[in-house]
């Protein structure tokens, strides 16, 4: 995080901004090292991997088509009631 611009960057990359460019790409200034303080983070997030069911063209159009109808579906209860 940087402390002047308030922005949260990957550590390697500021580090090759700033040396490439000698500024904060946000705010324009020469960061110091006070400027970033680094975040630590108990365990990595990363996301679920998407389920294998969803792998092949045609079950994800069929899964489009079913959220479609269901969403369509529940739009058009409220108002025949």
């Amino acid at each position: 995080v940087s402390s002047k611009s308030e922005h949260l960057y990957k550590h390697h990359f500021i580090e090759n901004y700033v040396s490439e460019n000698g500024t904060d790409p946000m705010t324009g200034e020469r960061p110091t090292e006070e400027d970033l303080i680094p975040i630590k983070t108990s365990k990595p997030s990363t996301a679920s991997p998407c389920p294998a069911t969803l792998t092949s063209i045609p079950v994800v159009l069929h899964t489009l088509q079913n959220e479609w109808d269901a969403l369509v579906l529940e739009r058009y209860s409220p108002r025949t009631q």
